[in-house]
């Protein structure tokens, strides 16, 4: 992906939805998955494990991950960023999220469901610089 990302992440309806069912279905745990894509085009996301105890982090099955790298290799699509949910708090990167963060080139999306309704949101996290993303969802095909 290039230093210059555009501010714009396309995300299907169906893949929006099925993260914000994965949160409601691990509430009041943190959930998590994998984003596949190429840029910040998401294609499709895949449910993971959550490894850390508690209800307040995540930590993504490193073996679900590489399985998840191996079936994509050699196709156009990637692993292009994760998403996790804030049971009780704002769709917002936490301190912990920040200090987390490994490249300014992977995409986050958080999914609230601490308001009325749940809300989802991306970012890229660059060095303890959060910019947030717009969300696009194209019609469906």
């Amino acid at each position: 992906m290039p230093a210059e990302s555009p501010d714009v992440v396309t995300l299907p309806d169906t893949v929006l939805r099925d993260m914000i069912a994965h949160a409601i279905a691990e509430s009041p745990r943190e959930c998590c998955g994998l984003l596949v894509g190429e840029g910040w085009q998401v294609g499709d996301s895949v449910r993971t494990t959550n490894l850390a105890p508690g209800t307040t982090r995540y930590l993504i099955d490193p073996a679900e991950q590489v399985a998840l790298l191996k079936r994509l290799r050699g196709g156009p699509q990637d692993v292009i960023g994760a998403y996790h949910s804030h049971p009780r708090s704002p769709a917002w990167p936490s301190p912990t999220d920040v200090a987390e963060c490994f490249s300014a080139h992977f995409l986050y999306v958080i999914v609230s469901l601490a308001g009325a309704a749940p809300v989802a949101r991306a970012f890229q996290i660059d060095d303890g610089s959060i910019r947030e993303l717009t969300i696009v969802t194209p019609p469906p095909r």
